[in-house]
């Protein structure tokens, strides 16, 4: 892979290409731990912006990934698997609807703030203005809905009371601003300083009333006082854009581009929550706490790729204006260690489960053991896809992460039917696995537009094993089989 000064990370080394250790115990060791160091000196060496940007995006990530994991363990502890899984399933709901409210605009909105950034006050407020109305729209059913259903279904109300929490979801059009100019740092103090307020109130009402319509509505205090805290930091942001006005010309640009992001980001909330749903209506709350609690835990590490997708975005859609084989080649280098990364972390959970499980949930969530085993590996295709995603959108090839979605989506539908009744928590993992597989991976065989990705990541799919190899095993390479 050449390397050019827009080079993401040092290439990755040819095979057969390995640095000379002397002798010594620490030989093996110094062999596996090369790439890494090389890895860390070229990001500090040459993206510094972007690595300060990532540390503030991963500090506000993990913190709230971490923080409402563990507000999770006590709420499932408190509340019980039953309960804990009504709560869980709310919860799924309303994620789905934020998706709709969204509009599938994030990429598309950044990418024209770079792209066009003497428009970016008509840019922002359209996107708002957009937002806006598909917030009204969604809450409006939602709640409607909800409240008529109640009698039928218990867990009606909560969803009807969380979706209240929708009112200020249009604000996250600040925060595309941040993120095109890579300056997360505002958008992460606002955001944690509404965490650590909600957050409080989460573990009070758990303490105090153990309640799952108690807790529902500091779900809803935490979105109204991220939204209030967005609103704030770009008020306060002195390089915040003017000229806001509504374009119907850039509203309709938007949305020609944002479709196929949103019907692809919904497709993936289906295939990624459709065995939530599945598990609810087949085996009950019960089983649903079961299977959430691995979930939770499996899905905070998906905060790693989004991350790294999040803060190189703008200078990879620099590089494709620039040169399109070095923007090709920081998003090969990136999956890279992203698949490197998770998979040390599957391996590692597949061994721990059951210690992880017993000593976070404990006895009554024991049944969730074999589910993480078997869900912690999405995290591996879940990395791929989420750079391929940005493959996509700088390639303007957005229209086929649709088509490659309902691929995954049909499969994780499909294989929930057969393998929930049967295995329950247990099936609906194997069946999210499946769909990532087909989903982020093979479907992009498919078409020889996105065939240069599936190779890419077929590459970053076993690049670690081979890495590994020749680190520890350095001869190999000149040792053929026996004739």
């Amino acid at each position: 892979m050449p390397r050019g000064r827009h080079d993401l990370f040092p290439p990755v080394e040819p095979p057969g290409a390995v640095q000379p250790h002397g002798p010594g115990r620490f030989a093996m060791a110094a062999r596996v731990l090369d790439p890494v160091l090389s890895f860390v000196r070229g990001l500090l060496g040459n993206y510094r912006r972007e690595v300060a940007n990532m540390g503030w995006l991963f500090f506000d990530r993990f913190a709230r990934v971490f923080g409402n994991f563990v507000i999770g363990i006590l709420a499932a502890r408190l509340l019980g698997p039953a309960s804990f899984g009504g709560i869980s399933y709310a919860q799924t709901v309303i994620a789905f609807l934020t998706l709709v409210v969204a509009l599938g605009l994030n990429g598309v909105v950044i990418k024209r703030l770079v792209d066009h950034p003497a428009e970016a006050g008509r840019t922002l407020l359209t996107s708002f203005a957009l937002q806006f109305v598909a917030m009204l729209v969604v809450t409006a059913a939602t709640v409607s809905l909800a409240l008529f259903a109640q009698d039928d279904d218990p867990y009606s109300r909560i969803v009807a009371i969380v979706a209240c929490g929708l009112i200020l979801r249009p604000t996250e059009t600040f925060r595309y601003w941040f993120e095109a100019n890579v300056n997360a740092r505002r958008a992460v103090i606002a955001d944690n300083a509404a965490f650590l307020i909600s957050g409080t109130a989460k573990i009070a009402v758990l303490y105090t009333f153990r309640s799952v319509e108690a807790l529902a509505w500091t779900l809803v205090v935490e979105q109204l006082l991220g939204g209030i805290g967005l609103a704030i930091a770009y008020a306060t942001d002195r390089s915040r854009p003017g000229g806001w006005k509504i374009d119907l010309g850039v509203a309709k640009e938007l949305l020609v581009g944002a479709w196929p992001l949103l019907l692809s980001g919904l497709a993936i909330a289906i295939y990624m929550r459709i065995d939530q749903f599945v598990i609810m209506s087949m085996r009950g709350a019960t089983e649903m706490g079961m299977y959430a609690a691995a979930v939770r835990f499996s899905e905070m590490f998906y905060v790693l790729p989004t991350i790294l997708a999040t803060s190189f975005f703008p200078r990879w859609q620099a590089m494709m204006r620039d040169s399109g084989g070095e923007h090709s080649a920081a998003i090969r280098t990136a999956m890279y260690w992203m698949v490197g990364i998770s998979a040390v972390i599957a391996v590692a959970l597949t061994l721990l489960a059951g210690t992880a499980i017993q000593f976070l949930y404990g006895e009554p969530y024991a049944r969730a053991v074999p589910v993480l085993q078997v869900h912690i590996w999405t995290g591996v295709f879940v990395s791929i896809g989420i750079l391929g995603n940005q493959w996509y959108l700088s390639h303007g090839l957005q229209s086929w992460t649709l088509l490659f979605t309902v691929l995954g989506a049909a499969a994780n539908f499909g294989t929930n039917l057969l393998l929930v009744p049967a295995l329950g928590a247990v099936g609906a993992a194997i069946a999210s696995l499946c769909a990532q597989i087909i989903s982020t991976f093979l479907a992009d065989a498919l078409s020889a537009k996105t065939r240069p990705l599936f190779f890419i990541k077929l590459e970053a799919l076993v690049w670690p094993l081979a890495v590994l190899r020749r680190r520890l095993y350095p001869a190999a390479k000149s040792e053929g089989p026996a004739s």
